[in-house]
Order: structure tokens, then sequence, then C-alpha cells
């Protein structure tokens, strides 16, 4: 029955009241306190299993991070201010973060440790960690963040931006002819056909930069792309790395799509016990394994399973 809370509140979205309502309506009165508190409990139980979770994602040379808004309610303000939900997904899983707010203590806390390579946008949270690892972090850019600003840019400037979004798509191309290879043809054929397209593209860049109004949404998307061009170039170094970071743009998705439904946290600890739970659920998805199943396990293995052999119980891929 716990099993089944979680899973309709993280897989299908439903907030508690309307879980209430069906119960209600099967004929088990449960309180939406009681729920409530279910959801707490499993969230505390599966706290270790959490933090492992999280070592075993960032142990990976690859993490993708992104980050949503969600309201909370604060019982010291008349309306309810704007937390955060951070997303961490590697080949190892996919972990969530709750902070109080966007500053860049959240990302740094939880990326403790971490070496390799970060694939995010250009949030400026993420440049101290940049700077304290001396290397040991590399930043990758979004070539989907950047063509974005380039599409936002099409009612204002038409001819230029339609050109930056078609230069772009033949990245894209590149990337659709190379989704079949391993890393180390895929990294030839960027070297390849990817190098010198880039080239051009920042040639045209700084053509247009210095026609272009700073502030005009041509001008920001040129001087997006120009500020994080060392950033966007990174991913044809390496066959492993992708193209953009929409990997964890489709994971905090349920969170956009959730809170739409749920509307808000209750609190902060709330943000942190939902983050905890649909880690799970998210990493199940990414492994195509059923949460249901896996949660239902977990939660009578748990209880009986040594620490020492918590690592026994983390979602995997399938052999």
């Amino acid at each position: 029955l716990i099993t089944e809370v979680i899973v309709g509140k993280f897989g299908d979205h439903l907030p508690l009241y309307r879980q209430e309502q069906r119960y209600a309506r099967q004929g088990f009165p449960l309180a939406r306190s009681t729920l409530c508190g279910w959801l707490a409990e499993a969230a505390d139980v599966l706290t270790p299993l959490w933090r492992l979770l999280q070592k075993h994602i960032l142990a990976a040379n690859i993490v993708h991070t992104d980050d949503t808004p969600v309201p909370v309610q604060d019982p010291d303000l008349e309306h309810c201010r704007t937390g955060r939900i951070w997303t961490y997904v590697s080949r190892h899983g996919t972990v969530y973060d709750a902070t109080a707010d966007r500053s860049r203590a959240g990302p740094l806390a939880f990326l403790r440790g971490f070496q390799g390579f970060l694939q995010c946008d250009a949030y400026a949270g993420y440049d101290e960690l940049f700077r304290q690892s001396n290397g040991t972090v590399v930043e990758v850019g979004c070539w989907a963040h950047a063509r974005r600003k380039f599409v936002e840019a099409q009612k204002t400037h038409p001819r230029e931006a339609h050109e930056a979004v078609a230069r772009i798509k033949q990245l894209y191309v590149i990337e659709h002819e190379a989704k079949t290879l391993d890393a180390s043809a895929r990294a030839s054929l960027r070297q390849e056909k990817s190098v010198p397209l880039l080239s051009s593209l920042k040639l045209w860049l700084d053509e247009v930069s210095l026609t272009a109004l700073p502030k005009s949404p041509l001008g920001e998307a040129v001087t997006y792309a120009r500020n994080q061009w060392v950033a966007l170039n990174v991913y044809v170094t390496d066959g492993a790395l992708a193209i953009d970071n929409n990997i964890a743009e489709r994971a905090v998705k349920p969170y956009a799509i959730g809170r739409k439904n749920w509307l808000f946290f209750g609190s902060d600890d709330g943000g942190r016990r939902l983050a905890i739970l649909s880690s799970f659920t998210a990493t199940c998805h990414q492994f195509a394994l059923n949460p249901w199943t896996w949660l239902q396990q977990t939660l009578t293995r748990l209880p009986v399973t040594p620490n020492d052999q918590l690592a026994t119980l983390l979602p995997t891929l399938p052999a």
C-alpha cells in the first residue's frame, strides 16, 4: 500500500488529496495526513540508500545536471517562496536534491568530490565548482540551450536567427549519423565533420556580434553562444559526451508536470523527502524497471539488510 502511494505520487503525479478520494471511493477511508506520514517515513528509511545512490552516480566521469523551481510553503510568508529541485544523472542512475533557493551552495555541496565532465547550462553558480576543481571538473555546454535562444530571436531577427538554427541543425545531423557508433568512432566522426562546422559557426557569430544590439534577443543569443564557446566545444573531444543536456532536462520534467497537480512543497523537509523518493522512481524509469516492484521488494528487504550490503538493493540496469 505504501508502494502504491509513492508510485501514485511520483509516477502518476497524483497529489495526496486525490489519492485520499480514490481510496475513499474504494471503501478505504485513509486520511491525507496518514498518507503524508507514510511518505515521510518511507523517505527517512530510504535515506541511507539515497546517499549511496548519490555516491554511485557521482562515481561516473560524466554527470548531467539541471534544476527547476518549485513553490514552497513558508509559515513566515503570506505567499509561497521559490525553492529548487536539482537533478544529477549519470550512467548509474538519477538522483534529486532539494534546496531552499538557487544559491551555488546547493550544487557545490552535492558535487563535492566529483571529478569528470559536468554537462550543464550556463548557470553562474557552477563557476565556483569549476574554479575550485583546478581542472578536475570540466564544463560541458549544451547546444540545445544555445539553439533555444536563437529560436526565441526569430520573431525580431528572422534571417540571422534562422541561419543560426540551420547551422546548429547541421551539428545534430552528424550526431544522428553517429548514434550507432561506439565512443571512439563517434569522436573521430565529430573531429572530421563537426569541428569544421563549429569553426565556421564561430566566425559567423563573431561577425554578427559586430552589428547585433547587445540587449536584443539576437544579441543575447550570440553573447550566450560566444561566452559558452569553450564549453560548447568540449563534446567533440570525447565520444562519450552528449551534444546537449537533454538527459537532465528530461529528468526534471516530471517535477514540471507534477507541480501542476500537487502545486507546492509543504516545507523544505517535504521537498527533501520528495527528492529522495523520486530519485528511486526516476532511476527505475531510467533502467526500464517497474518502480512498484522495486519499491515493494526494497521496502520489504531493507530492514533486514546489513549496512555493508545496501548496495545490493540499488536499482541497476538489467543484465
